[in-house]
Order: C-alpha cells, then sequence, then structure tokens
C-alpha cells in the first residue's frame, strides 16, 4: 500500500517498530518529516547535522542517518511505512 499523505501514517506506532527492527534507539524530537508517495520513502529529521551525515542501510527497509562527527542519529528514512505498520500488527 502506497501511503498519500501524512496524516494516514501513526508515528507513534511506527517509530517504535523501526526501532525495533533496526536495533536501535531514536531521538524523541522530530524536527522534520516528508513524504515522497512516488517512493514510498518516508523521511524523518530530528535535528540538522552541524557539519555532515553519513548513511547506512540497518534493515532491507530502514536506511540510518548519523552525525559525522559524533555518530549521533539525526535522521532516517523509511520504505514503505504503512507496510511496516501492518507487519507490527
Amino acid at each position: 500500500m502506497v501511503t498519500t499523505s501524512l496524516l494516514n501514517l501513526k508515528l507513534e506506532r511506527l517509530l517504535p517498530e523501526v526501532q525495533k527492527l533496526a536495533g536501535v534507539k531514536l531521538p524523541k524530537d522530530v524536527t522534520e518529516i516528508s513524504l515522497e508517495p512516488d517512493l514510498n520513502l518516508l523521511h524523518i529529521r530530528f535535528r540538522k547535522p552541524v557539519k555532515a551525515e553519513l548513511g547506512e542501510p540497518l534493515h532491507p527497509k530502514i536506511h540510518l542517518f548519523r552525525e559525522r562527527e559524533t555518530g549521533e542519529i539525526v535522521a532516517v528514512d523509511i520504505l514503505d511505512p504503512e507496510e511496516m505498520l501492518s507487519a507490527a500488527h
């Protein structure tokens, strides 16, 4: 199922599932959310990196971005977010 609106996503259920699948603890503060319906990709930004960020795949549907200097999580990309929510139940 392709998500076409951010209003349809239940982020309070999605983020714990992402944490479980990726094996990481995500920051609580979200500063930006964007959805690319054509790609069925959800991007969640927790904070802007000071200099640069590095991405790493942690799961086939989860790509994590960390601050290059500190290793702190700054963003996450989630592929097929609705499918991930459906699989959680």
